[in-house]
């Protein structure tokens, strides 16, 4: 007789086993179901007579939502700056872009224009560095923004098209070979708050 009823009890038990692992899902009540008395809070609203959702393991309800935010800092890039490069050629040191006399022969030429974005109001600089003696001097030499980009750019983050271009008098041409491309200095290109 005891055997009979454990064999019953283990045939219910999986039969309940069985019934339990075809179904999908289903809700676990939190408290007596004939009363209305269960209630959780999700997201600040109250549910009545909850059951927690259930599959093989409880399901993670939205509890609350946590806004993230994002202190920005100052950005500002020249785009391609590693391909940038200025030539200078020669030319007549009276023209208007040079602004020079015949003493001060032979006079040289060259501009880049380049795209810079920010999402702060930026002022640009420059600074040249001389390499090498052919410029002779840090006096022989200067560089300006030119053009209508002038040297600012707006805080909205497009890109901008600057120019800048250097010009070079009494250059010491004796100390390199003729169709020679000599790096004679850098341009370093500064930035701060247009303000």
């Amino acid at each position: 007789m005891i055997k009979r009823t454990l064999i019953a009890i283990a045939v219910v038990a999986l039969l309940a086993t069985s019934a339990h692992a075809a179904l999908t899902e289903f809700y676990l009540p939190m408290g007596p179901t004939d009363l209305k008395t269960t209630a959780v809070k999700v997201d600040g609203k109250e549910t009545v007579d909850f059951r927690w959702p259930y599959t093989i393991n409880y399901k993670a309800l939205k509890l609350c939502t946590v806004p993230i935010y994002m202190q920005v800092g100052m950005y500002v890039q020249v785009e391609n700056c590693k391909d940038l490069k200025i030539v200078l050629v020669q030319r007549d040191c009276g023209d208007l872009d040079i602004g020079k006399g015949a003493a001060d022969f032979p006079c040289y030429y060259g501009c880049v224009t380049f795209r810079v974005r920010a999402n702060f109001p930026v002022k640009m600089g420059q600074e040249l560095a001389r390499v090498g003696d052919i410029i002779p001097a840090d006096d022989k030499w200067s560089c300006a923004y030119v053009g209508d980009g002038g040297d600012t750019v707006p805080d909205d983050g497009n890109y901008k098209d600057l120019k800048i271009c250097v010009k070079a008098w009494g250059v010491s041409l004796w100390k390199s070979k003729p169709g020679d491309e000599v790096k004679v200095g850098e341009l370093k290109i500064t930035v701060k708050p247009n303000v």
